[in-house]
């Protein structure tokens, strides 16, 4: 069995430099597979494991602080602003900034 069979996991490693010190990230497979989408990559392949590594360690060495703390957490979050729609963006900002509701949606319950 291929270690990059779908769903195999559920979550995902990465291994990444905070500074000087090495760390190791986990995601939810599904967020590093959207992450993946959203770069043009097909998910759960090698390819597509190297480049959400290389997106996460980028975000990693932008914010530049190595002394963070709770680093999965973290980068799960910058990986959903990414991957979310800006409709449901701009709902939540509107929402924090004013506690404007968004307007109701239906979900398709199939």
């Amino acid at each position: 069995m291929s270690p990059w069979e779908p769903g195999l996991s559920r979550n995902t490693r990465f291994h990444l430099r905070l500074g000087e010190r090495r760390t190791t990230v986990t995601l939810d497979t599904l967020l590093s597979s959207y992450l993946a989408i959203r770069l043009g990559l097909e998910p759960e392949t090698p390819q597509a494991h190297q480049a959400v590594r290389r997106w996460l360690q980028h975000r990693l060495d932008e914010h530049n602080d190595p002394g963070r703390v709770a680093v999965s957490q973290w980068l799960q979050r910058e990986v959903l602003t990414v991957v979310v729609d800006t409709k449901l963006s701009a709902h939540y900002a509107n929402w924090l900034l004013d506690g404007t509701p968004p307007p109701p949606v239906a979900l398709d319950p199939s």
